[in-house]
């Protein structure tokens, strides 16, 4: 898609700051919600900072000066992109034009929304029970196909990633897009899936481009949340989680209360590449996402924060070690210690990158 400064403004007019926030898994209440940067507040931010203003457009932290801006600069902020980077994604998630048969030539431009509508201050979000929320991602995911014979299996294989961790992990990909779509549709209707998060504004289930599905497992074996893969090249975010609140690390089955080491990771690939290997280990969709209600699951662990080592991985692992360490967990950061060979890694290389996957 072709952009100039006055697409730009009149994209930017069209969306609901708020509703760009929970696309982000941001929990806005009350126009309230935490600072992508916790590790400049004390106790982390445990009472949340950053203010959404829906009338405006705008936001701001009122501990962080730098942390403002636009909902284009929200989502720089929050995904630590590029605005272009910023800008596709937003285009990629709420869609201002529908393009048939090209991807560069706009064939319908959606007309902004009255202002006065789009701006008007948000009504609380109302709760789905919990019961209701967890039929729904589960049906979802009953709906879709192993990924062995699926392209993510290839993709997977290049990663050094195999097929008895796809396995264990109940790794999942969406092959029949438009079937699940339309059977998601008529089992649940769409304003409940808009709800949950599974389809955005414009009703379409959001998983297009982004089809490998990374389920989180409980102690139980089950999930009522996921990270979903994009692995087709150049496709840009690489990752989009159920908006909303993420309930557990991934792989929390690995923090059984008994004594060992357990590597923290930066994502979930990162995560399955020690799987693979037999190294224990959990992961977390950001650097930024570790909370301090997680620190009590990793009671009995010693724990090795194995983030990127470039400059948001090292700002996040210190965060993560901090509120570990301040729960009497014992941790320590990988890029501080002396390691072998094969745990050391270049700047900005990461877990899986250093095991030898292929992108």
């Amino acid at each position: 898609m072709q952009w100039n400064r006055e697409k730009v403004e009149e994209f930017k007019a069209s969306l609901s700051i708020t509703r760009v926030a929970e696309a982000l898994g941001l929990v806005v209440k009350n126009g309230r919600t935490h600072c992508f940067y916790p590790m400049r507040h004390a106790h982390g931010d445990r009472t949340p900072s950053l203010s959404i203003s829906e009338s405006k457009g705008v936001y701001r932290c009122w501990v962080c000066p730098d942390v403002n801006g636009d909902v284009i600069r929200l989502v720089q902020q929050n995904r630590q992109c590029s605005f272009a980077e910023a800008l596709q994604w937003l285009a990629e998630e709420f869609r201002p034009w529908e393009v048939e048969n090209s991807d560069k030539i706009p064939v319908k431009k959606i007309e902004p929304p009255d202002r006065s509508i789009i701006r008007r201050p948000p009504r609380d979000k109302e709760e789905i029970p919990s019961e209701l929320h967890q039929k729904v991602i589960l049906s979802f995911l009953k709906k879709l196909s192993p990924v062995e014979k699926t392209p993510a299996a290839s993709w997977l294989t290049r990663r050094r990633i195999f097929k008895s961790v796809w396995e264990k992990m109940k790794l999942r990909y969406i092959e029949d897009y438009d079937g699940i779509t339309k059977s998601l549709k008529e089992e649940f209707g769409i304003e409940l899936l808009q709800k949950v998060g599974l389809f955005n504004q414009k009703a379409h289930l959001r998983y297009y481009k982004h089809r490998l599905i990374f389920p989180y497992l409980n102690k139980a074996g089950h999930a009522d949340y996921f990270q979903a893969r994009s692995v087709i090249a150049d496709v840009f975010p690489k990752e989009q989680n159920l908006p909303g609140k993420v309930p557990i690390p991934y792989n929390i089955s690995a923090l059984n209360f008994e004594p060992g080491w357990v590597y923290l990771c930066e994502g979930v690939v990162d995560t399955l590449t020690f799987l693979c290997r037999n190294i224990s280990a959990v992961g977390v969709p950001g650097v930024t996402s570790f909370k301090a209600e997680w620190v009590p699951y990793f009671k009995g662990k010693k724990v090795v924060v194995a983030f990127d080592p470039d400059e948001a991985g090292r700002r996040g692992a210190v965060v993560a070690q901090e509120l570990l360490l301040a729960g009497g967990i014992e941790c320590v950061i990988a890029g501080n210690l002396s390691l072998p060979e094969i745990f050391q890694r270049k700047e900005g290389e990461d877990i899986n990158e250093a095991f030898g996957g292929r992108k």
